[in-house]
């Protein structure tokens, strides 16, 4: 009788336990507003995330428009495909944290009839506030700006056309990455990178998530959980005796 109400007790903590981190992970505190920051470079969003939680979780979705050829345009010279002007370039701001976080981005075809979008992305340290793209209406898809000199290249998800438009191929209508990330600024810069010889033209609608969790996920959680699983155990082993 008591092996039994051991277990029943285990079995309520662990369902509250999972509870909460339904709780927690539905908890959304990013904001997103459209335009971003006016000076400089023309961020057409501004994404504030920062922990929603104890576990510090956050995500937000959102929905814009892109040049098919936004982000490798074929014709242009190398070190300079992409487009300023036809992409969607995001100001994020993670310094809400205080530990390194891990962002995971997700950029799709939009769900309209229309879109044939096969998106590409782009992330970068720091905002740039100061060079205007207003003359410089063409950048480094895949390193650093040489005008933009507040912005740092980090990574790049390149999809059918490869990092300069020119590789042949089906494409994906959906690509995403995950970086470790320290808090701070970042600029994301989404776009289209049709395959080659590219067939798409004129705006493509996107869709795009962000998310965020805590990097590394703390040892106390999983020495918890585990000591859950092992009272489970040592519970059901009392009762089958």
């Amino acid at each position: 009788m008591r092996s039994q109400t051991l277990f029943r007790g285990i079995l309520a903590l662990s369902v509250g336990v999972g509870l909460s981190f339904a709780q927690v992970g539905a908890g959304q505190a990013a904001t997103v507003s459209s335009p971003g920051p006016s000076t400089g470079l023309s961020y057409e969003w501004q994404v504030v995330m920062s922990p929603s939680g104890p576990f510090g979780l956050d995500s937000t979705h959102f929905h814009g428009s892109v040049g098919a050829k936004s982000w490798a345009e074929p014709g242009q010279d190398p070190g300079e495909k992409g487009w300023t002007h036809t992409t969607d370039w995001v100001a994020l701001d993670l310094t809400g944290y205080t530990t390194p976080v891990s962002l995971t981005v997700e950029l799709e075809r939009g769900h309209d009839p229309g879109s044939q979008l096969y998106p590409a992305f782009t992330l970068y340290s720091g905002w740039e506030l100061i060079n205007s793209d207003s003359t410089n209406h063409t950048f480094n898809n895949t390193g650093n700006i040489s005008w933009a000199t507040n912005l740092t290249y980090l990574a790049h998800v390149a999809n059918a056309g490869g990092p300069n438009g020119t590789d042949s191929g089906t494409g994906s209508d959906h690509v995403h990455g995950t970086f470790t990330l320290n808090p701070g600024l970042y600029s994301l810069v989404f776009g289209g990178n049709p395959p080659y010889p590219p067939a798409q033209t004129g705006q493509h609608s996107f869709s795009a998530t962000l998310s965020t969790a805590p990097v590394p996920v703390p040892a106390a959680l999983w020495l918890f959980g585990s000591g859950i699983v092992g009272l489970a155990g040592l519970a059901r082993r009392r009762m089958n005796g």
